[in-house]
């Protein structure tokens, strides 16, 4: 690595450091008033709650009848659709050769170090 002549001169300048205070406020003035109630003040009186007046349901008759039998659906009892037979197709593909198995291990415990 090269050496530069570049080299800071002087001191830097820096924030002063500066403590919180609150800001200064003038005083605050309460002023007297010359009002004053006379009499007692009237208060709502007190009142069990009861559910309100309805009115009568009033039906109206109309001139409106059916004429004749409705129709209705037929009863129908659940059967399963109609499925067409499944057919398996053969097919060339036969294995050559053997497989490679695993061969048979039988399980012992592990070695377990001295503490």
């Amino acid at each position: 690595r090269r050496d530069y002549n570049l080299h800071p001169e002087g001191e830097f300048h820096k924030r002063p450091d500066q403590k919180w205070a609150p800001g200064e406020r003038a005083n605050i003035v309460k002023r007297d008033d010359n009002l004053h109630p006379e009499g007692d003040f009237q208060k709502r009186t007190d009142q069990n709650w009861a559910p309100g007046e309805r009115a009568n349901i009033v039906k109206r008759g109309d001139n409106l009848h059916p004429e004749g039998d409705f129709q209705k659906r037929p009863d129908q009892i659940w059967a399963p659709g109609e499925r067409a037979n499944i057919v398996k197709r053969g097919d060339n593909l036969q294995p050559e050769g053997e497989f490679q198995k695993r061969p048979d291990q039988i399980w012992a415990p592990g070695d377990r170090a001295n503490i």
